[in-house]
């Protein structure tokens, strides 16, 4: 079916990266399939109260301190529902943080909200994304 998917092309930082391929173990593990990013993300933008129990301030510090943008080209292919989701999604987020978002960032919320929701976040400080000493869950 020409036309039934949207491709991006995305260029993403290390630390989103590991963050990425971390989520995807992480459902794999909780779907006992494996899993890609799209089918994550897929299933993050099918629920409609996705990132609403989050706080905008908690969402601008996390994107403070997690560098989206990079050298890392990823490809990622979802369906046009999805993508259409997406968009929606990083539109209203935007307006909830006060600040343009790309595809990128609305990914990593996304996947922000799946590790807060999966009481996973003690992930964050392995990867380098949160300080150690701070082992302060965010607040849903």
């Amino acid at each position: 079916m020409p036309g039934s998917s949207r491709s991006y092309a995305l260029d993403i930082s290390a630390e989103l990266f590991k963050l990425t391929t971390e989520s995807i173990r992480l459902h794999s593990n909780e779907t006992l399939r494996y899993q890609t990013l799209a089918q994550l993300l897929t299933q993050r933008i099918s629920n409609p109260a996705v990132a609403d129990n989050l706080n905008p301030a908690e969402l601008r510090e996390y994107l403070d301190v997690l560098p989206t943008r990079g050298s890392i080209r990823i490809h990622l292919n979802i369906s046009r529902t999805s993508a259409q989701s997406l968009v929606e999604i990083k539109k209203r987020l935007s307006r909830e943080i006060g600040n343009t978002l790309t595809v990128s960032d609305a990914v990593a919320l996304l996947i922000y909200d799946y590790l807060v929701e999966h009481s996973a976040t003690r992930v964050l400080p392995k990867l380098g994304l949160a300080d150690p000493g701070s082992a302060v869950p965010p607040k849903k």
